[in-house]
């Protein structure tokens, strides 16, 4: 049987939920944990409650140092900052965080209006999560994803909205680096660029896979769950298989960029193009702007140089006097390459001190999203 209309998984959530508790099974068996005794524990040491395993036991990840993670959603309300609690038993390490009941379910209906919002409104509200709520980014993507101990995903409903605001957050941070990969090839850096391609190539995996329903926080496994989804050939369209098959590409040929003879060779444009193309496979939209603006002001400094500054950040930008290059000025994506060397450079420069930021606008986004 396959996904329902609107679930992003290629297996239905039966079929999902199966998979993970079969994966959650098998790990608990290899430590010669019965899950009987272990929901009786966890009773006894943090009292009643809901009770979810989480992280990479859940994802078939784990390994044999993996600790046991878990999160407890109680009836009762809680106040002020989360402690975990860490048990020790048998030469075994469980550590479990406590949620109230209001908590999750204020967080879950925020899901669901971030990913019926447009793309920045999604990503603002994901950025701004942890400021503001219990449970936090992580611990919420946990529950989604948790399995209890009876075999059942009890919170796995909200996949979808889950999806695609983790999808476009992780794009969105992509978008990012191919923002800085693009401005440091065109100020003349033959290194620096093959750093930002990196973790573009990243962040499209990780906007990929949420994409389609294997979200994950923990960024070390961004690497091996794409390679397991590409193993797997569960592409659901012509589009994101293209998408796929070039990242894999790339993938494959960035480390290629930091070999002496290829300083010259033009890299950039190829992860602008991903970006757009990924953009629109996943529906997100149909183009992106970027407009760079100050966070702080400029200061006369030297003959012929500004100091730009910012809480908590200063930077000398040479060659300027009046205003930062291109500040408020919206530029497509295709444009940064063309940029003069200069002028890239030094918005580089006020970019990586945290003296300017990236307003990315989308445009042509899809309702369906």
């Amino acid at each position: 049987m396959g996904a329902p209309p609107g679930f992003p998984h290629a297996l239905s959530p039966t079929e999902l939920t199966a998979r993970r508790h079969a994966h959650v099974a098998e790990f608990l068996a290899g430590r010669g944990l019965d899950p009987h005794w272990l929901t009786e524990l966890m009773r006894e040491r943090v009292g009643e409650g809901q009770l979810l395993l989480t992280s990479s036991p859940v994802h078939g990840l784990a390994n044999a140092t993996s600790d046991l993670d878990f999160i407890r959603i109680q009836a009762d309300a809680i106040h002020g900052p989360r402690i975990s609690t860490k048990i020790f038993v048998d030469g075994h390490h469980l550590e479990v965080v406590s949620f109230s009941e209001a908590e999750l379910a204020s967080n879950l209906g925020e899901l669901d209006r971030l990913a019926a919002a447009s793309p920045a409104v999604t990503v603002a509200g994901f950025r701004s999560w942890d400021k503001q709520r219990e449970p936090r980014r992580k611990q919420t993507e946990r529950i989604v994803n948790g399995i209890a101990l009876d075999g059942t995903a009890p919170h796995l409903a909200a996949l979808p909205a889950l999806s695609t605001v983790w999808s476009r957050a992780s794009l969105h941070t992509a978008l990012e680096h191919v923002v800085h990969t693009a401005l440091a090839e065109a100020a003349g850096e033959s290194r620096g660029r093959v750093g930002y391609a990196y973790n573009a190539l990243l962040h499209l995996m990780d906007a990929l896979l949420s994409h389609h329903g294997d979200v994950y926080t923990t960024r070390k496994w961004y690497l091996l769950r794409w390679a397991r989804f590409v193993a797997e050939d569960a592409w659901p369209d012509d589009a994101v298989r293209a998408v796929g098959t070039e990242l894999e590409r790339l993938r494959k040929d960035v480390a290629a960029a930091l070999e002496p003879t290829a300083g010259a060779r033009p890299l950039a444009g190829e992860y602008v193009a991903l970006a757009q193309e990924c953009l629109r496979a996943t529906g997100t939209a149909a183009a992106v702007t970027v407009r760079p603006e100050l966070t702080g002001t400029l200061q006369p400094y030297l003959p012929g140089a500004a100091l730009l500054v910012a809480p908590g950040a200063s930077v000398v930008l040479p060659g300027v006097t009046d205003t930062l290059p291109l500040a408020g000025e919206a530029l497509g994506l295709d444009a940064l390459g063309k940029l003069d060397a200069h002028d890239a450079a030094t918005l580089l420069r006020a970019l990586r001190a945290g003296a300017a930021r990236l307003d990315i606008g989308y445009h042509g986004e899809e309702t369906t999203v």
